[in-house]
């Protein structure tokens, strides 16, 4: 004779109801998250920027010549260095393959920023990051003032 007591635990059926429903619950979690881990990636690399840009002035104003940043668009990197280029202080990598993951990076009105030893720049520059959904610029005006841009 069979005995109908229960013994304690799950069945196979709600074990996998059970799989499926975090799963799903997961998914749907990665989905919504991978957009704000971009976004947080492309705010990292202004920031970074931004300090870069206010180091090359302090490099400028200890090293009493000018200071060189020039943006290399097809590597999204960038290099500081003294106008002669005998002296590279940075080096800068912000592509694909580093923390950043930067896909875009462009500078204008041109690819190098001279920074003189008063912090003043011959012009007002505008460096453009972009992801696939996100942009952000940090801009060195010709007074020397570093900004982040809001998009």
């Amino acid at each position: 004779m069979r005995s109908t007591k229960r013994t304690g635990g799950f069945t196979l059926i709600e074990m996998v109801i059970a799989i499926t429903v975090v799963g799903i619950l997961i998914a749907v979690s990665i989905w919504r998250i991978l957009p704000a881990v971009e976004r947080a990636k492309v705010r990292q690399a202004t920031s970074v920027i931004a300090a870069d840009l206010q180091y090359a002035q302090m490099v400028a104003a200890r090293q009493h010549r000018p200071v060189v940043v020039i943006v290399t668009p097809a590597v999204q990197g960038y290099m500081i260095r003294d106008r002669n280029g005998t002296t590279i202080f940075r080096t800068r990598l912000l592509g694909p393959g580093t923390d950043y993951g930067v896909q875009q990076l462009s500078s204008t009105p041109a690819n190098s920023v001279e920074i003189f030893p008063s912090g003043v720049t011959p012009q007002t520059t505008t460096l453009t990051i972009k992801n696939d959904t996100f942009e952000r610029k940090v801009r060195i005006t010709r007074a020397g003032h570093v900004r982040i841009l809001n998009p």
